[in-house]
């Protein structure tokens, strides 16, 4: 499911970069290449990610992730 139509960021996009440790909707869209347009999706974004990181709590381990451009985005 799209949860940003301006981005078209798929839940399942921010299911994978909330895995990786990232815990906030402006930083997921970062990771992704993206930055918020209308803003009216961040508070269903940031209800998946937190749910993401709580399923994931204690058995995913630390990751780091490319971002465009070739920057990194560390975890602990």
């Amino acid at each position: 499911m799209y949860v940003c139509i301006c981005n078209a960021i798929k839940e399942e996009d921010l299911r994978e970069v909330a895995r990786h440790g990232v815990t906030d909707p402006e930083a997921a869209y970062a990771v992704l290449g993206k930055a918020p347009q209308c803003r009216v999706c961040l508070d269903h974004a940031e209800d998946v990610i937190c749910e993401e990181r709580a399923r994931c709590a204690g058995r995913c381990p630390a990751r780091s992730l490319t971002l465009p451009g070739g920057g990194s985005f560390a975890t602990a």
